[in-house]
């Protein structure tokens, strides 16, 4: 039964191919806009390589301090300084681990008396980066505890890298030069996408080698500095209460104790949800207001096309009604004629899913120098030679593909009920003998 249910509905698809052609235009793309809202915030949240830790990992980049004297209103801003790091955080005892980061910069490298230059995007790191991103090494390993203890000039490069400088990636021990500084090659790992762009880099380094690591802002008790990404590794999502408590702890003794200044974190440490929507250094994400947002644009992309389809059943169904009335003189059920409608939606939906599903593939594909910057605030500017590149595990993710199909579905199901019901209510008589006008 089901199968012959499946075998009229697609000889009437095809009889009635601008209504078929419409209808899955409109479920395309209802379904293709949501799912790039979804792809995006897959690509932002999810674990991918190298950072497949997301999910227990807590965020920190900015320090907020104001000084008690309340007659002053001011207050500043910027990244943690070594200082205030070992003071707030190095010292943890629920997380797993803790490590730190500079802000990247963009250098020049070259190899060792050659003027040929190449830019590239270096990242100064500690030895505990290597432990809580999953770099894959392609040759070699990271520097060693003992190298950024001693701030060794060691190096991590990217495999593109390697084979633009060598033109090989077995380069280890090898040197170059990097910001007019010679350093060793001690491993070359697959490189990255932009795509993580908290990870994108073609060089990493110990930042002991640079002095401005510990350099600290001597007004404001020396708390800001140069430090820009505090990372915080639990050993699951269930400790995150815990290493806050612990954190604001560290911060009210402080406070308690400071004669002449208060540090705010303005809800520092976050997820990595809350990380990717902090925009400003002195003011946390409303969450509650970017997730009503987020819900309301992808009903507003569903339900405008279904609000269509809706009106595009009824005309439908309006015109078929005699051949609602002619099934019915022959025996045939609501519950059968009822069951070849929902066979028809279920049909030209799947259909509509997989060209939405080809469409916002497409749509990104094309889009990919700036569509990671949709919900920012402010656009990133992407380096010289960085590329912008997909996996299949960034771009397709089948529950969600699943979940946003089921609900395109639904929608387009309930668009069609009305109508369908309204028809298949009315007696025999008045079916065969209704004009479509």
């Amino acid at each position: 039964m089901i199968k012959q249910y499946f075998k009229q509905a697609w000889y009437l698809i095809k009889q009635n191919k601008l209504f078929s052609g419409i209808y899955i235009a409109g479920t395309a793309l209802g379904i293709s806009m949501v799912m790039v809202m979804a792809i995006i915030n897959h690509m932002k949240t999810a674990n991918l390589y190298p950072e497949t830790n997301r999910d227990r990992t807590l965020y920190l980049k900015t320090i907020i301090i104001t000084p008690k004297d309340t007659t002053l209103k001011w207050h500043s801003s910027g990244g943690f300084s070594y200082k205030s790091c070992n003071m707030f955080f190095l010292s943890l005892k629920t997380p797993k681990l803790v490590s730190l980061e500079m802000d990247p910069v963009s250098k020049f490298v070259s190899l060792p008396n050659d003027s040929y230059l190449n830019r590239v995007q270096v990242r100064y790191v500690d030895n505990h980066y290597w432990d809580l991103f999953s770099f894959q090494f392609l040759f070699g390993k990271p520097f060693t505890e003992v190298d950024f203890r001693s701030g060794l000039p060691a190096a991590v490069i990217s495999e593109s890298l390697a084979k633009k400088l060598y033109g090989t990636i077995d380069v280890i021990g090898k040197y170059f030069e990097c910001g007019f500084k010679e350093f060793r090659i001690a491993g070359v790992v697959r490189d990255v996408s932009y795509v993580l762009s908290g990870t994108y880099a073609q060089v990493w380094v110990p930042y002991t080698t640079t002095k401005s690591y510990n350099e600290e802002d001597n007004y404001h008790d020396g708390m800001i500095g140069s430090m820009r990404n505090i990372y915080l590794l639990a050993h699951s999502a269930d400790d995150f209460d815990n290493i806050r408590t612990e954190v604001n702890e560290n911060i009210r003794r402080y406070n308690a104790q400071s004669a002449e200044w208060n540090i705010d974190l303005a809800g520092q440490p976050d997820t990595k949800r809350e990380e990717i929507n902090r925009f400003w250094s002195n003011v946390g994400p409303d969450m509650h207001k970017i997730m009503l947002r987020n819900l309301l644009l992808v009903l507003l992309f569903l339900l405008v096309p279904a609000i269509n389809l809706s009106g595009l059943n009824s005309t439908r169904m309006e015109q078929r009604m005699s051949e609602m009335g002619v099934r019915k003189a022959f025996g045939a059920s609501r519950k059968k004629l009822f069951n070849q409608i929902f066979t028809e939606n279920l049909l030209l939906t799947f259909a509509g899913g997989i060209t939405g599903l080809l469409l916002s593939y497409l749509f990104i594909s094309v889009s990919r120098n700036w569509i990671l910057d949709l919900g920012k605030q402010i656009a990133e500017t992407l380096p010289e030679g960085a590329t912008v590149d997909f996996s299949m595990s960034m771009l397709f993710n089948f529950k969600i593909f699943l979940v946003v199909l089921l609900v395109c579905f639904a929608m387009n199901l309930l668009s069609a009920l009305i109508p369908v019901f309204r028809s298949l209510r009315k007696n025999i008589t008045d079916s065969l003998h209704i004009r479509y006008t």
